[in-house]
Parts: structure tokens; sequence; C-alpha cells
């Protein structure tokens, strides 16, 4: 009998695009059973594993504008972006791939024993991922899992699932029967069973800090190994040798991509005093300047935000930041004629710590900007928050920012970019931020365990 559904839709037109399944703690153990089946010749043959990953980056590519408009329908963002999440994808799959790693260690002898440390794989893994960036969330976990020989349950949001299901049925072309599975539902039954249950043995979480500290709390009670990619409130440091016309298109760039629903963007920007009414004048023209529509109309260049519950919490975050003396600058509404969770891209101007426009993360588009005159203690002001997942300078002085990148407690600070992820380079959060790091060798790490083979083998 086929599992119940529920309905997936579309966030700029309200209109449903198609049905998920509504899985079950049942379900889930269906899927660990087959994982269980296909675990060990998975993790047998290192290079079988290596060559798959690198079929599957071709497939990929070649089906991203299909598999594009899938996430845009159901997501909300630029068709160009979600044609992007794939080709992220795949580029994380060849990398994987090609990366060298040791399955197996030789420690020097001593005292007549000799000492191997073995790399092998964790087990099954559940991955839990969120909904504003579910196809490059899912591969950065998925690539270097299957690579080093673990099989992989998958759980996406209950608002974007069909991108998920159609990425998993695209790698099964390739991959062994019962390697990689995905288990959809609308409420949290798959997310608790993946959490709770003892056979899976690692939990990859990408999600809000509430969400991620209960799942790692479940987890732990069968002592699971978890990593977890949580909230940021990422600030950008402008100094006053910055230019003016460069940092602000660039920072809009980064607070309103994906309607600003992307947990290391730019949400709050401290600007000198002596440049701060210029400054946030430009920021308002370029915000001024998104073309805001469907995702996969021409010309749009930022789509709806993903559920009214987060358009709601915004524009309260919004108002209450205006009626305690901030200024509107420009957005606070939206100008599309579409019936979506539309929000046009707003600026506040004088805003001050203490409001929660500034204290949380509001992860949508709108961005306040925060005048400052004592750099120093505008950096203890930013270190003092819970978060520590981005952070990022502004300034013509390299070695100057340099200087003050070294105090930002973020686990990546930018210079003169934000928003930029790199292959081989680890990304995670300080602090409330996340636990453990993705991408690079520090990724493929995630998914190991080390296992020390000690032999007496006589004087």
């Amino acid at each position: 009998m086929a599992a119940p559904t529920y309905a997936v839709y579309d966030p700029a037109t309200l209109e449903f695009i198609d049905e998920a399944p509504q899985h079950t703690e049942d379900d889930v153990r269906q899927a660990i059973s087959r994982a269980q089946d296909s675990s060990a010749g998975w993790a047998a043959d290192r290079e079988a594993r290596r060559a798959a990953l690198r079929t599957i980056a071709g497939l990929v590519r070649s089906d991203a504008g299909r598999l594009g408009r899938i996430l845009s329908l159901e997501q909300g963002k630029v068709l160009a972006e979600a044609i992007g999440e794939f080709n992220v994808a795949a580029d994380l799959f060849d990398y994987y791939a090609d990366l060298a790693w040791d399955e197996t260690e030789v420690l020097p002898p001593r005292q007549g024993r000799e000492l191997e440390v073995q790399h092998r794989p964790v087990g099954i893994v559940g991955t839990i991922t969120p909904w504003n960036f579910p196809i490059s969330l899912l591969s950065v976990k998925l690539a270097p899992a299957l690579v080093t020989g673990c099989t992989v349950i998958a759980k996406p949001s209950p608002t974007t699932p069909l991108s998920t299901i159609a990425l998993v049925e695209l790698l099964n072309q390739v991959l062994p029967d019962g390697v990689l599975q995905v288990r959809t539902s609308s409420n949290r039954t798959v997310n608790v069973a993946l959490s709770t249950l003892p056979e899976i043995r690692k939990i990859s979480f990408t999600g809000s800090t509430e969400v991620g500290t209960a799942v790692a709390a479940q987890a732990a009670e069968t002592v699971k190994r978890v990593t977890l990619e949580l909230g940021g409130n990422d600030a950008a440091l402008v100094l006053d040798d910055a230019n003016l016309e460069t940092t602000a298109r660039n920072i809009v760039n980064s607070a309103f991509r994906n309607a600003g629903q992307v947990c290391m963007a730019v949400k709050r920007v401290y600007v000198p005093r002596s440049i701060a009414k210029d400054f946030s004048e430009a920021l308002a023209a370029h915000a001024d300047n998104i073309i805001v529509g469907h995702g996969i109309a021409e010309g749009t260049t930022m789509g709806p935000m993903h559920n009214e519950s987060q358009r709601s919490i915004v524009r309260s975050l919004v108002d209450n930041a205006v009626s305690s003396g901030a200024r509107l600058i420009t957005g606070g509404s939206s100008s599309s004629d579409l019936p979506g969770y539309f929000m046009d891209p707003t600026i506040i101007a004088d805003a001050q710590s203490g409001m929660p426009l500034v204290d949380q993360e509001q992860f949508g588009s709108a961005l306040p900007v925060i005048t400052y005159d004592d750099l120093d203690a505008t950096i203890d002001q930013i270190n003092a928050g819970q978060h520590g997942l981005g952070a990022s300078i502004w300034s013509q002085d390299l070695d100057r920012a340099k200087q003050y990148a070294n105090r930002l407690e973020s686990g990546t600070v930018w210079i003169n970019q934000h928003t930029v992820v790199e292959l081989d380079a680890p990304f995670g959060g300080w602090k409330t931020s996340g636990l453990g790091r993705e991408r690079g060798r520090w990724g493929l790490n995630e998914y190991l365990e080390p296992r020390t083979i000690n032999t007496y083998v006589g004087s």
C-alpha cells in the first residue's frame, strides 16, 4: 500500500505543485533494514564509490535545468539560483570523488608494537535539511558520506521535499539499492525516528538552533555522532575607508540573496557615523534595483519569502525597530501582484543593539544599519551575541582588515566579500551556530570512525 501523502505549494502563487509521501517511523525502520543490507558491499570498494560519485556529478549537471525548476517552484528562489544549487551539488560530488585520504595510517613502531589507524565509515547516516537550500545543504553531507562508505537516509524539509526526491531518484540510477533513501513527512515524525533509533549512527543537521539542539539531545540517548550547522546573525563591519558603492552593492547582494533566507547572509551592518547617511542611501539604491517576482519568471532577481510565518516574523521585527526609533529607508511591504509571501528588500537605518531586529536572526528581506563611533567597542558588541557563523570586514586597507578579522568570533570571516564558501575550506559555526565542520577534509572526517590496531610483535 502506498504511503499517505501531503500537498506541496508554490510560495509565490500559493498554487498546488505536487504531493510528497507522509512517511512514518515504520517507514524509517524499513529504510534502515535496506541500508543495513547494502552497507557492507558499499563500504568494501572505495574506487567503485569514487567512480559512482563522478558519474553522479555528470548526471546532475546534465539534468540541472529540470531539477532546478522543481526547486524554484517549491522553494521560491530565482530559477538561475536553483539551477546553481544543483551545479554546486555536482561540484561537491566531483570534489569528494577526487579527494585523497588514507583508509589506513601506519604509526611509528615502538617497544615491540606495530600500530595502524584505520578510518572506517561511521555507518548509517541520517541527514536533516532545511527549506532555504535543500540541495546544496544536502549534497554537502551526501558527497562525503557516500565516498567514505556510509549509507544515507535523507529527510528534507516538509515544504521542499520534491527537489530532494528528484535528486535521490537520479542518484539511485547509479547507486546500489539501499545506499541512499529519502523519507519525507509534514511533521517531525521522521526527524525523531532518525534521531532516536539506535541503528542510525550519525545525524547531520542543518537548520535552526532551537531544532538542532532538540535533535542533538535526542541523538545523545543512543550516543550518535552529530554535526550541527545552525543559525547565524552575520555582521558586516564597514570601516571608514571602505569603497562606499562597491561595499553597498556587495552587502545588498549578500543580504537579499534568496530573499535574505541564507544562514550566512549579512544580517546587520555596522557603519561609521561619518559615512552612515551616505552608506544607508547607497544600500537603499541598490536594494531598489532588485526585481521581485516569481522565481521562474524572466527578469526576477529575488523571489518570495518561503512561508507566511517567516514573513510575519520579519515584518514584526521591522515594525518593532521603527517604533523604537529606527528609520525605514526603503521596502517594508510588497509591491508584487502575486498572492505569495513577498516582501520587498527593506533597509532600516539608525538601528541599535537591543532591538530584536539587530540581536536576533531575522532570516528574511530586511537589513538593519547600526551607526558606530568606537570600532573596538563595536567588535566587542558583535562578539557578545550568541551566534558565530560568519562575519565580514570591509576596508581598502587589507592589513588593517585582517587585524580586525582576527578578533571576530566566527567560523568564517570574510574580507571585502560575504556569503562565499569554498569546496576545500571548513565551514561551520562557533558558539550556538553549530558543532563540527562541513566541506574539505574536515567534512570528510565527520563520516569516519578511527580504529587503532595495536599489534605486539615481540622485542
